[in-house]
């Protein structure tokens, strides 16, 4: 198989982190998801929330937008095993069509159907029918996509932009960057336009990739700042071609919406500077409902705290807002900029599904292994081809 250059240790450190600090977001601010800032001062200290709320079972429960995420990378995988098998692939955003509705039936479901078909082995993961909190525009988006109706609605929620890491690791390590940033930005963009139809609920989706693929590549590495990062980000957004729009820049096709999104961003970032708490700052940017502040939000938070994880973990879910979506961003950009490595054992011990995150984030990593004509004489060539054409998962301590 081709070599590829970009599969060093310390991109690999980056892919964990990016999934596994999503996670460790998603989890922490999923207990104080619809809570005042009040609340959580009252009940857990004047820093909030810093240390997870365990569930029953002694785990620290992921929301839906972990479970999208991971439904995001079995829907590009997918893609890419079939170019690799078939030699037909596509824009690979398209697949997550397919894997966002086995989502929904893990929503609807007690486990997978018998003889249902699926398009992800994440269908045979029990502890995934779990519902937790599910958007309703995701919910109802879905349901249209099953009826064969397009989804009609004009959502600017940011349940696109929380599920968008695991395309900027496969752009960037895959080849797929090969093309320009503005390509791999519109792919974003686009797989949360499956079910956000509103502009500032897809746009954010375009720039957080931007912001992850930059960080692969080595721009923080290179002495570049997180902040010099995000202004070249913002920067980059009015020129990206949309394919589904006959090829007009966003800055044509939607100049408020565009405009909007920087100033909020832009407004993120100058309130780092300013020597006011977190949570002052926080509630200045918005609530993390939608995405363009969701992903303000968790922007201010990293570039904030941009040497600290859990410093800036902490700062990302502790308000009055959507804690579970503003920590997941923050923990993708996090884990990316500091690698898995930099993420605390107090974080990752007792979080749930973190085998699964990390198995789907080693799959990012080395992309796909197998081809047609290739023997599948290995474990690991036989487990990806269970996992990508037959859509089959058992645990690794069973096999």
């Amino acid at each position: 198989m081709r070599q590829n250059g970009k599969l060093t240790e310390r991109n690999r450190d980056r892919a964990l982190g990016c999934l596994v600090g999503g996670a460790v977001g998603d989890a922490l601010g999923y207990a104080v998801e619809f809570e005042q800032w009040p609340y959580i001062r009252n009940t857990y200290g004047d820093k909030g929330i810093t240390r997870y709320q365990l569930a029953g079972n002694g785990k620290a429960l992921i929301s839906d937008d972990t479970q999208m995420t991971l439904f995001t990378a079995a829907g590009i995988l997918l893609g890419m095993t079939r170019g690799h098998m078939r030699g037909i692939m596509g824009r690979i955003d398209t697949y997550c069509h397919w894997t966002y509705l086995d989502w929904l039936h893990t929503q609807e479901w007690d486990l997978r159907k018998p003889n249902e078909r699926s398009d992800s082995w994440l269908m045979d993961v029990p502890e995934l029918y779990a519902r937790r909190a599910p958007g309703n525009t995701c919910l109802s988006a879905l349901k249209s996509l099953e009826n064969n109706k397009e989804p009609q609605n004009n959502s600017c929620g940011c349940g696109g932009v929380m599920r968008t890491a695991p395309l900027a690791i496969l752009d960037y390590l895959h080849g797929y960057a090969d093309a320009e940033y503005e390509y791999c930005d519109m792919v974003a963009a686009e797989a949360a336009r499956i079910t956000h139809k509103h502009p500032l609920g897809f746009l954010p989706s375009a720039v957080l990739n931007d912001i992850l693929m930059q960080i692969f590549d080595g721009e923080t590495d290179r002495g570049t700042l997180l902040s010099d990062v995000v202004h070249n980000a913002i920067k980059r957004l009015p020129s990206i071609k949309s394919e589904s729009d006959k090829d007009k820049t966003y800055g044509e096709l939607w100049p408020d919406d565009v405009a909007k999104l920087r100033r909020l961003l832009k407004y993120a970032m100058e309130l780092t500077v300013r020597d006011i708490p977190d949570h002052v700052a926080i509630e200045k940017i918005g609530g993390g409902w939608t995405g363009h502040e969701a992903l303000a939000i968790a922007i201010y938070s990293a570039v904030k705290h941009s040497n600290n994880f859990e410093n800036a973990i902490v700062s990302s879910v502790n308000h009055s807002g959507d804690s579970d979506s503003t920590g997941a961003i923050c923990g993708n950009i996090m884990g990316a900029l500091l690698g898995r490595n930099a993420i605390p054992d107090y974080y990752t011990k007792d979080l749930e599904l973190l085998d699964i995150i990390e198995e789907m984030a080693e799959d990012l990593f080395t992309g796909c292994i197998i081809s047609e004509y290739m023997e599948r004489d290995t474990p690991e060539t036989r487990r990806w081809f269970e996992k990508y054409c037959l859509f089959k998962w058992t645990p690794k301590y069973n096999r």
